[in-house]
C-alpha cells in the first residue's frame, strides 16, 4: 500500500496515538498536575525528559515557580478519571487531584508530589526552560523513580499492566470526546470531555480565554505595560489572581491574538 498526499491540517493526527504522563508539581502549597501527550525523553546520562506546556494551563504557572515537578504513568483501569487530569483546570476546579479520588505523595528526593495511584512515577530536578512555538519545553532531571508490582526485573508485565494510551479527541462544534485505548486487543473507550460536574468549570474556562482573546484584538498593537493593566482589570472580573493576567498575556502573544508595540 503506497502513500498519499493529505492534508496538512492532518499530520498532527498521524502521530498519535500518545501515551500521555500527568505532569504533577507544586508551588506555595498548591499541588497539580495536567495530563500531557508532548513529552520525551532527551538524555540518558543524566536522564533528562521534557515536556510541552502552553501558558494558559495553570500547571504552566506552577512549573514556572517550582524547582522540580514529576510525570506520572496511569493505568488504563484510571481511564474514567482522566477528564480531572485532562479536561478542567485547576484555576477553576480547585484541588482536582484530590477530588478524582487520587492520593498525592512527596517523593523522597525533593519533596515533589506524585500520584500513588500511578503504575510509575518519575521525580525530576527542573534544570531548564524554552520557547518552542506557542508551548513552553520544561526539562527536568530524574532524581528518584517509582514504580507498582507490574514492573518486574527492569521490564513491564503487561498482564498485569495495561498503559493508558491517547488517541486523540473530536472536535466542536459537535459534543467533544477524547479517545483512550490499551494494549489488550485495543479496548478503546470515548471519554466524554468535562461532562456532568465538570461542565461548568470547563465552560468557565473556555469564556474567560475567549474574553481574552476578545480585549488583546479590541487593543490591537499596544504596548506590553497597556496590555498588563487592561488584562488585569479583566482577570478581577473573573476574580483570578493577579499574575494570570500576565499569563494570559503570554498565551495571546504567542498566539498571534496580541500583538505587543515593541520600544
Amino acid at each position: 500500500m503506497g502513500l498519499r498526499k493529505i492534508d496538512l491540517s492532518q499530520a498532527p493526527s498521524l502521530l498519535y496515538p500518545f501515551i500521555p504522563v500527568v505532569v504533577t508539581a507544586e508551588y506555595d502549597g498548591r499541588a497539580t498536575g495536567m495530563l500531557a501527550a508532548w513529552w520525551t525523553q532527551l538524555s540518558h546520562k543524566p536522564l533528562l525528559l521534557g515536556v510541552a506546556v502552553a501558558p494558559e494551563r495553570y500547571t504552566y504557572k506552577v512549573l514556572l515557580e517550582a524547582d522540580g515537578f514529576a510525570f506520572n504513568f496511569l493505568d488504563f483501569s484510571l481511564v474514567d478519571k482522566t477528564p480531572y487530569l485532562g479536561d478542567v483546570s485547576e484555576r477553576f476546579y480547585r484541588d482536582k487531584i484530590r477530588r478524582g479520588g487520587f492520593t498525592i505523595k512527596k517523593g523522597d528526593a525533593l519533596g515533589v508530589p506524585y500520584i500513588a495511584e500511578s503504575a510509575a512515577a518519575l521525580e525530576m530536578k527542573k534544570v531548564d526552560r524554552f520557547v518552542t512555538g506557542d508551548h513552553d519545553w520544561f526539562v527536568g532531571e530524574v532524581v528518584s523513580a517509582y514504580a507498582n508490582e507490574a514492573f518486574v526485573n527492569g521490564r513491564w508485565d503487561y498482564k498485569k499492566y495495561r498503559p493508558l494510551m491517547y488517541l486523540g479527541r473530536t472536535k466542536r462544534p459537535e459534543r467533544v470526546y477524547r479517545y483512550y485505548a490499551t494494549t489488550d486487543e485495543l479496548e478503546i473507550k470515548p471519554v466524554e470531555y468535562a461532562s456532568g460536574e465538570f461542565r461548568e468549570s470547563a465552560v468557565k474556562r473556555h469564556r474567560v480565554l475567549d474574553e481574552f482573546r476578545m480585549l488583546a484584538r479590541s487593543l490591537g498593537e499596544t504596548t506590553l505595560d497597556e496590555a498588563l493593566k487592561a488584562f488585569k482589570e479583566l482577570a478581577s472580573r473573573f476574580s483570578l489572581e493577579e499574575d494570570d493576567a500576565r499569563i494570559y498575556v503570554e498565551e495571546l502573544i504567542r498566539s498571534g491574538d496580541l500583538r505587543i508595540r515593541r520600544p
